[in-house]
C-alpha cells in the first residue's frame, strides 16, 4: 500500500476537477511540460498549445491523452473524465495490506467522511448552501467515496476461503 496514499493532497485536487480541458492542462502545470513534449516528440509550443483549454481547435487526442497519463504517470486527466460522468477511479489492491496499513485507510476513511460532514456544516452557517459551497461538499463526497471504494478493494483483496475441514 505504500505511494498508493502519498499523494492524498494531489488526489485530492484531481477530484475537485470535472472538466477534461482544465485538467488536461494542469497535468501540464505540474509536470515539466518540455520533458513530456520530447518524449511525445513534440514541440514544446504545441504541446502548450493542446494543454490550453483556451485554445480552441487543438487539444489532446485520445491517443495523446493516453500517453501523456502514462508518462507523467499522471491520473488528472482520467479522474475529470470519470468526475464528467459521475464516476470515481479507484485503486486496484496492490497486494497484501498488513493490518497497519488496513488501520490508516480505516483513519483516511473516517478523515474523508468527517470533511464531508464540515464542509457541510460550514456551508449551513449563513442558512443557504450556494454553488460553489455545493461543489465543495460534492468533491468532499467524491473523496469520501474513492476512499471508501478503496478500502473496500483492500479488505476484498484479503478474503481467503475457509477449509473444508475447518469449522
Amino acid at each position: 500500500m505504500t505511494g498508493k496514499h502519498d499523494n492524498r493532497a494531489l488526489n485530492n485536487e484531481l477530484s475537485s476537477c470535472s472538466d477534461v480541458l482544465v485538467a488536461a492542462q494542469q497535468l501540464g502545470q505540474r509536470h515539466n511540460i518540455s520533458e513530456l513534449a520530447r518524449l511525445l516528440g513534440k514541440s514544446q509550443v504545441i504541446l502548450a498549445n493542446k494543454l490550453n483549454p483556451d485554445c480552441d481547435g487543438n487539444h489532446l487526442n485520445i491517443g495523446e491523452a493516453v500517453a501523456i497519463t502514462e508518462l507523467a504517470d499522471d491520473n488528472g486527466i482520467l479522474d475529470a473524465w470519470a468526475a464528467s460522468r459521475g464516476k470515481v477511479l479507484v485503486d486496484i489492491p496492490a497486494g497484501v495490506t498488513t493490518d497497519e496499513e488496513l488501520a490508516d485507510l480505516v483513519m483516511i476513511v473516517s478523515e474523508s467522511v468527517a470533511q464531508v460532514f464540515s464542509a457541510y456544516r460550514d456551508a449551513r452557517r449563513d442558512g443557504v448552501i450556494d454553488r460553489h459551497e455545493r461543489q465543495e461538499i460534492g468533491q468532499c463526497v467524491r473523496v469520501a467515496i474513492r476512499d471508501l471504494l478503496s478500502l473496500d478493494a483492500e479488505i476484498g483483496g484479503q478474503v481467503r476461503e475457509l477449509n473444508a475441514g475447518r469449522g
